[in-house]
Parts: structure tokens; C-alpha cells; sequence
């Protein structure tokens, strides 16, 4: 997996997750659980991305898997 095709898969998780948040308003934009929602997204793509390259780094802050 290229840095730009995690990249894109972390945009993507992002763009749905706002869509749904923009039909359902679950959490105020630009709020600190909302980006907490978004840090708890960008990580689970992380863990996606090792389950698929089949490795296990531990998530830190701010991680580049």
C-alpha cells in the first residue's frame, strides 16, 4: 500500500463518516468529539491498512502506518 492510497482510504472514511454526521447531526462540526470521532476513524484505517499488509505496529499519536 502507497502513502497516497492510505491517504485516500483515510479521505474516504472521513467523507462518509460526515455525510452520515450531516444526516443524522450526531456531534457538532468542528468540536473537540468531533475530532476525536475523526482520530478514532484515521486510526481504525491504520489497523485496516496492517490487517491488510498482514503487520502490527503499535498506533501512536499521530501515526503513519
Amino acid at each position: 500500500m502507497t502513502k497516497g492510497e492510505l491517504e485516500y482510504a483515510i479521505r474516504r472514511a472521513l467523507n462518509i463518516f460526515d455525510e452520515w454526521n450531516d444526516v443524522t447531526g450526531f456531534v457538532a462540526k468542528h468540536t473537540g468529539y468531533y475530532y476525536e470521532i475523526q482520530g478514532v476513524i484515521e486510526d481504525a484505517v491504520h489497523c485496516g491498512a496492517q490487517a491488510a499488509l498482514g503487520v502490527q505496529v503499535p498506533l501512536g499519536p499521530k501515526s503513519k502506518s
